[in-house]
């Protein structure tokens, strides 16, 4: 039950303490502040949100890359921010990858709250039926088995409650558009930011989240990704709709690649809100 209630925490909670601390992180960068310098001038944060910054407060001071505190703490990353933090350091652009982080958990955040009113109706009626169900008990004079079938029906509502809930966040926050837009976000960027292709496509497979994507991508490997357009390496790619092929290779033929995946990305984006 512990481990469902964190998951359920960090995925309904966690959206805006990490959009606050990538905003206010970029803040301190563009006015030239060192790294542990703004992420010391952040406020509390909570849960998930509050590991994660301390862990990026701390190793920054002692020198480490975000690459580095990435790999050694990935519980602690989303695969869209481990892969766009690492980028961003590379290609030296971390502070337009700071904002499209705030901006990207701010989007999530909106997006749980969506979720949690709509199951809010649901949880409710579960709750008053592991309250009132067991109620002829008492009216019988069976005071001790009203006890017990109320305290094991509110038990029961909470450890399955949260894990439903858990469930549903975690789903969808893996629907199809969202692992699309994360794609597309990340290749727009990863592009833009003149990483070469075969970086940029290993970047964005992971920051997509989806394991069969990172497989494929492994497979292919680094040599054939370098010297072979993006939409080739992409065809055939699990989960990815014939428009998304289509806007890439508009995007390879355009020589506009970042600018159209970006406009990809939203479209997808829209779809989640």
């Amino acid at each position: 039950m512990s481990d469902a209630l964190h998951e359920l925490r960090r995925a309904f909670d966690d959206g805006r303490g990490r959009a606050e601390l990538y905003r206010m992180w970029r803040m301190g960068l563009h006015a030239g502040f060192a790294h542990p310098r703004s992420l010391g001038a952040i406020g509390p944060l909570r849960g998930a949100a509050a590991a994660l910054h301390a862990h990026l407060r701390a190793g920054t001071a002692a020198g480490r890359s975000l690459a580095a505190l990435a790999a050694e703490r990935p519980v602690l990353f989303e695969p869209f921010e481990a892969a766009l933090l690492t980028m961003g350091e590379e290609s030296g652009r971390l502070e337009p990858v700071l904002t499209e982080l705030g901006a990207f958990f701010e989007r999530q955040h909106r997006m749980m709250l969506a979720l949690r009113k709509h199951l809010a109706y649901p949880m409710f009626v579960s709750l008053m039926a592991a309250v009132l169900l067991p109620l002829p008990l008492l009216a019988a004079g069976r005071t001790g088995a009203w006890a017990g079938a109320t305290v094991l029906g509110l038990a029961t509502w909470a450890s399955a409650g949260i894990a439903a809930f858990a469930r549903r966040a975690q789903a969808y926050q893996r629907r199809p558009a969202f692992v699309r837009a994360r794609l597309a976000r990340t290749l727009a960027l990863t592009v833009g930011a003149g990483l070469p292709l075969d970086r940029a496509l290993s970047l964005a497979a992971e920051a997509s989240g989806a394991p069969a994507l990172v497989a494929r991508v492994r497979a292919l490997g680094l040599r054939r990704i370098a010297t072979q357009p993006l939409s080739a390496s992409l065809a055939g790619a699990p989960d990815l709709p014939p428009e998304f092929h289509a806007m890439l290779r508009v995007a390879e033929e355009t020589g506009d690649v970042d600018a159209t995946l970006a406009r990809l990305a939203a479209l997808y984006e829209d779809g989640f809100r």
